[in-house]
């Protein structure tokens, strides 16, 4: 199968920001997949679902990585999560979490750190004073 025939994942998929960060610094990969939203409730989806589309903009325009790119990819998640708190606010009248769904759909998934890393951590001498 070649690329030509590959069909483009459904947007807000961990798949989708893994499609359109191929190739990309680590950094603008890691940024689009905190910005997905296929995994929350529906509700959420809405509050969540612009800083998204604002990315997959801008990592389709800049194509070339830079420190500036990859700020404006972390200020979209702060303001994404304070959007999805607002939201939540407005939906239910009160600060907090909301209730879990009985399924997740699509939970975003984070490659786990290689054990050898984590042996190093911590230090002997971490919380000791020096």
């Amino acid at each position: 199968m070649t690329d030509e025939t590959q069909t483009t994942p459904k947007v807000g998929t961990r798949e989708h920001a893994e499609y359109w960060t191929r190739g990309r610094h680590p950094g603008v990969r890691d940024a689009l997949q905190w910005l997905t939203f296929s995994h929350l409730p529906e509700a959420l989806q809405n509050y969540s679902r612009p800083f998204y589309v604002t990315a997959i903009e801008l990592v389709t325009t800049i194509t070339k990585d830079s420190p500036e790119l990859t700020t404006a990819l972390n200020l979209l998640i702060q303001a994404k999560d304070s959007a999805v708190r607002a939201g939540i606010k407005s939906d239910t009248g009160k600060a907090g979490s909301v209730p879990r769904p009985k399924t997740v759909v699509d939970p975003p998934i984070f490659p786990r750190p290689l054990e050898q890393n984590r042996s190093s951590w911590p230090p002997a001498t971490f919380g000791q004073d020096a």
